[in-house]
């Protein structure tokens, strides 16, 4: 098997808090209403959560963990009134984030590499949380994406 150009846990784990105060940052100049109402402080949770998430995914190369907390995620936002689109754009908030600090600082050769893990994990959680919030309103179970079927035939794919 052919080494992964970047450990793009670790690239993304040493930039934690600069990413995370940029997302904050971005969160709280969007106003989205339920994050205005939890605050600051609550806010960098949250996004340190879904965060922490993304950065387990990358490592073990895998997209449970992120489908797992976006169920739970989705749950949890549906009981307290937030709106899908509210929740989405906080999530997007951080995977702007992230692309940014890949471009920025992560080597041109693994930039491919580490922006499709990123995204994969993001649109997973994406994906779950939708469902979740369409499954809320429906009395059937919408479709999903195939992920396994994403990345087969690529050179960066690694086997389930």
């Amino acid at each position: 098997m052919e080494r992964e150009p970047l450990d793009v846990a670790a690239f993304l784990d040493a930039r934690a808090d600069l990413i995370l105060a940029s997302a904050c940052d971005v969160v709280g100049r969007r106003h989205l209403a339920h994050y205005d109402a939890a605050g600051s402080h609550e806010t960098e949770h949250r996004l340190r959560v879904l965060f922490d998430v993304l950065v387990q995914c990358c490592a073990a190369h895998g997209v449970e963990p992120a489908l797992a907390y976006a169920q739970t995620l989705g749950v949890d936002r549906l009981r307290t009134g937030h709106e899908l689109a509210e929740v989405q754009n906080a999530i997007n908030v951080l995977e702007e984030s992230v692309w940014s600090t890949l471009i920025a600082d992560a080597p041109a050769e693994a930039l491919a590499y580490a922006l499709g893990l990123v995204s994969t994990v993001l649109g997973a959680v994406k994906d779950r949380l939708a469902c979740t919030y369409v499954a809320s309103v429906s009395s059937k179970r919408p479709p999903t994406l195939r992920l396994e079927s994403l990345f087969q035939g690529t050179e960066g794919s690694h086997p389930s």
